[in-house]
């Protein structure tokens, strides 16, 4: 059954199924109106039902379900719909800060916003982005990190203030339009124009430089250690550098022909999984560089649109499409697959933890956010 509830005005929807019948209990002002339809199938009365749930969402509806099942989802919420690669979102305590578009105004401008959501879906704040197109948000300790339009700004949630990371290192655009963002507990790095910069106790320090090659295009990845201590850096195709974080040294260069990476993370143990950009194949590396395939990387699981490491390294979510899959690392089994709602291609995905539960977080490119119990 799917319960929806209005914060706005306390209005509940429920839908559930039986058989081929959808039936929907709509409670308003106190009053309770049941309706019931039969469908010619099984399969049109689970789409309709999709579809009955998904109208409502959009008219401010959200589903809670406190009693979600592994694999099931506790939280829907509609934010509206992102422009490609922009599905940016980011858990912070509490509360979540998910990208929404804006829109134009009057005289061509665009304004794109901030949404701060609390565990409940209900929205606590909306707030304007200094620039729109907001390709990245990281948590990094108590701010969030953000690529806006390839420009770097750091977010004081509680002060509510933005900061050009640009202008206050002093740094200048070139014709090496790249940048990405990355966090791991209390430490961020950002890539941007050349430049390489980790983020420790509240200031940034340079660990060099980089140059792309140019095959890489689109496909261009960066990620810190589980413990914030390495930073793997893929801006050209075949190649992965491994840099320390503290002063910027080269501790690895993986050279293979996997082509050009999009995704690129570590595990517990200091191994590495990448994502090719073209074709969306896994690569594995352990953490002397070499390459492996761990017994659960076979099958449905050596391909993904998308993949996310939970903080601690140790569980690792492969998504194509709608599909989820939840790989225990330590065992290296799967562990979890479902089907997630409301995405059209794409979806941007990570873990989450609330109130000491584990949840994967999701931003669809239909507009919905989602948790989804784990």
């Amino acid at each position: 059954m799917a319960s929806l509830v209005n914060l706005a005005n306390g209005d509940r929807l429920n839908l559930r199924v039986e058989g081929q019948i959808l039936l929907s209990e709509s409670i308003k002002n106190g009053k309770t109106r049941q309706t019931q339809k039969e469908f010619a199938s099984v399969g049109e009365v689970q789409k309709a039902c999709v579809k009955k749930e998904w109208e409502s969402l959009k008219k401010g509806y959200v589903l809670q379900n406190a009693n979600a099942k592994a694999g099931e989802a506790s939280l829907h919420v509609y934010i509206g719909g992102g422009y490609t690669g922009a599905l940016a979102f980011a858990g912070a305590g509490d509360d979540f800060f998910v990208y929404k578009c804006g829109g134009y105004k009057e005289g061509g401008a665009l304004d794109d916003f901030l949404i701060r959501l609390d565990a409940s879906g209900a929205v606590k704040q909306q707030i304007l982005l200094p620039k729109p197109l907001a390709w990245q948000v990281e948590r990094a300790g108590e701010i969030l990190l953000l690529d806006l339009d390839h420009d770097i700004f750091k977010f004081n949630p509680q002060t509510g203030e933005f900061t050009n990371v640009f202008k206050e290192l002093k740094i200048k655009r070139n014709g090496d339009i790249t940048s990405c963002v990355c966090a791991s507990g209390e430490a961020a790095a950002f890539v941007a124009y050349g430049q390489i910069y980790v983020l420790r106790d509240g200031g940034f320090s340079s660990l060099g430089k980089y140059k792309t090659d140019s095959g890489c295009g689109a496909a261009f990845c960066v990620a810190l250690s589980t413990d914030g201590a390495k930073l793997a850096l893929s801006c050209k195709q075949n190649e992965i550098k491994i840099l320390s974080t503290l002063n910027g040294e080269i501790l690895n260069e993986i050279k293979d022909g996997f082509g050009a990476l999009s995704d690129v993370c570590f595990l517990n143990d200091g191994s590495l999984l990448g994502r090719e950009y073209y074709n969306g194949g896994l690569v594995f590396f352990d953490a002397a560089g070499s390459r492996q395939i761990p017994v659960w990387m076979r099958g449905e699981c050596a391909k993904a649109q998308k993949i996310c490491v939970s903080k601690d390294g140790s569980r690792l979510a492969l998504i194509s499409y709608d599909k989820a899959r939840i790989i225990d690392l330590k065992s290296g089994n799967l562990r979890l697959s479902f089907e997630l709602s409301h995405v059209v291609k794409r979806c941007e995905a990570k873990f989450e933890r609330i109130n000491g539960e584990e949840f994967l977080a999701v931003r669809t490119d239909y507009g919905c956010f989602s948790l989804y119990k784990i």
